[in-house]
């Protein structure tokens, strides 16, 4: 299954544009990337970052730079978004384009120049377009093509934090093959259960579920922890935006006895 993922860490090739998966610093036609996906605090000095651009093919490359808006749609069940030209000049990109000799390494200014203040994160994506490579069949028809890459930026302030809530009745468990139990199944069949439920990330700041763990609280006590690609293999979509909500499904070994518990929990990483 693909798994679409804005988030800070890999997932992408594409941070979604369509079926992004934005981090990963891909080399097609010559041009390659890096980073991806970048984080933008509009309280830090210097408040800008850099994403470096490199030519690795044998000719020269031109480049035009520009600033697309995400819009999210919050309900979605998948990834579901609109992509705008910004208007604004909230987010400067500089230079807006630039030429690259073979092998040459260019960096490009990301700097916030909006408001103080957001009521809640906002997400971009910084379009790199590159005029493909010439050939025979270019050269013949007069179509120019071009190629567009996508790096996402995720702007926010450092009061903001995400809060992802499980809804406790959205939590439904049935047997992996999608029906009811039957006591004349086999053991093995009736070994494995799929949970489902909904977040809602009821904070101003985005998330990416490979920031948590889930926390399963067993009727007699005990404690069930899922992360990593144990919890994000399934799910199509690993990023939230504010005020967004998912459904997530998760494979179990065994059913679990009516009355258990979830929880999702930031994993602390290293700054």
């Amino acid at each position: 299954m693909h798994r679409n993922s804005l988030g800070l860490h890999a997932v992408v090739g594409c941070c979604f544009i369509f079926t992004l998966t934005l981090s990963m610093a891909k080399a097609v036609y010559g041009m390659e990337i890096s980073p991806m996906v970048t984080a933008l605090s509009i309280d830090s000095r210097p408040n800008y970052q850099q994403i470096l651009i490199k030519n690795n093919s044998n000719v020269t490359l031109p480049v035009e730079i520009d600033v697309n808006r995400i819009q999210f749609n919050p309900f979605a069940v998948g990834s579901s978004y609109t992509v705008v030209p910004e208007t604004t000049p909230d987010l400067l990109v500089f230079p807006p384009a630039i030429v690259l000799a073979p092998g040459a390494v260019q960096s490009v200014r990301v700097q916030w120049l909006g408001q103080k203040s957001l009521p809640e994160s906002q997400s971009y994506f910084i379009r790199f377009s590159q005029p493909q490579l010439s050939d025979d069949n270019t050269n013949k028809s007069g179509v120019k093509i071009f190629v567009h890459f996508n790096a996402a930026v995720h702007v926010s302030a450092i009061g903001m934090k995400p809060l992802l809530v499980i809804k406790r009745n959205s939590i439904t468990q049935q047997a992996a093959n999608g029906e009811k139990e039957n006591p004349s199944q086999d053991k093995q069949a009736k070994a494995s259960a799929l949970l489902q439920f909904s977040i809602d990330n009821q904070g101003g700041k985005y998330a990416d579920l490979n920031d948590y763990r889930l926390i399963i609280t067993r009727v007699d006590g005990t404690e069930l922890t899922i992360q990593g690609e144990a919890l994000v293999a399934e799910q199509t979509n690993t990023f939230f935006p504010p005020n967004s909500k998912r459904n997530l499904s998760i494979h179990l070994d065994r059913p679990l006895s009516v009355g258990f518990s979830l929880a999702l929990t930031p994993i602390e990483r290293e700054p």
